[in-house]
């Protein structure tokens, strides 16, 4: 700690006190945490200084705190190419929308900002890893301005029963969010993390088929049949 001169125009008690002030302050200041820098990404209104405890009700689409409160809701719109669905605050304020790119193998799923699709409001965009996933199945991030695409923003790890997930941020081993499905989704975001882009990435996670699951089933279903007919 730097030396600390006593002023002219201050007592012998003016300055003790003055010298204890500096003294614990300088013992208490604390540099800031790497998590204190908000990831935000929809609006940092929805980023918190503290561990945020949310319930997804994924029949429903909706979120709510850990008071009850709904929070968000999606509103689906049906008989959509693309499958739209809009995130809403509880005001019925459209925060995103949400397009499912169906022809596409990795299964690409593109967030805008508010109602719109126009490609100037995209905020992210999420995909497989790999188009045929076992076990744990992968999920990259993109933000909107990451055009490369070649290191990712985010990272998703999902059982392959979507019974937990955890977000992480980039490719280190920074935890933003994690997930348990106990008939509903139960979310833990933490501390300055978006929890809106978190409630969208896990309604896409709910909405997501893992193509290597379809294919088991189908090759389930198939395979008595073919059995069958050989015998014959």
């Amino acid at each position: 700690m730097d030396t600390i001169h006593c002023n002219k125009s201050e007592n012998i008690s003016q300055w003790f006190r003055r010298l204890l002030q500096q003294s614990y302050t300088a013992q208490n200041t604390v540099s800031p945490s790497p998590m204190e820098n908000p990831f935000q990404v929809i609006n940092r209104s929805y980023c918190s200084p503290y561990t945020i405890n949310l319930q997804i009700n994924t029949e429903k689409g909706a979120t709510y705190d850990a008071n009850g409160h709904r929070l968000l809701y999606i509103k689906r719109h049906l008989l959509t190419f693309h499958d739209r669905r809009v995130l809403c605050d509880d005001a019925g304020n459209a925060i995103l929308t949400l397009y499912k790119k169906i022809m596409t193998m990795h299964r690409r799923c593109q967030v805008f900002r508010g109602g719109s699709n126009d490609s100037s409001e995209l905020l992210f965009s999420v995909k497989k890893s790999e188009i045929l996933q076992s076990g744990v199945i992968k999920l990259d991030v993109f933000l909107a301005n990451n055009k490369k695409e070649s290191v990712r923003d985010f990272r998703i790890n999902v059982s392959s029963d979507k019974s937990s997930c955890t977000v992480y941020a980039g490719e280190s081993p920074t935890v933003v969010a994690t997930m348990v499905n106990n008939g509903g989704f139960d979310v833990l975001v933490n501390p300055y993390v978006d929890y809106a882009f978190i409630v969208a990435l896990l309604m896409i996670i709910n909405d997501i088929k893992f193509y290597y699951s379809e294919v088991v089933n189908l090759t389930t279903k198939i395979t008595p049949l073919l059995a069958g007919s050989m015998m014959n």
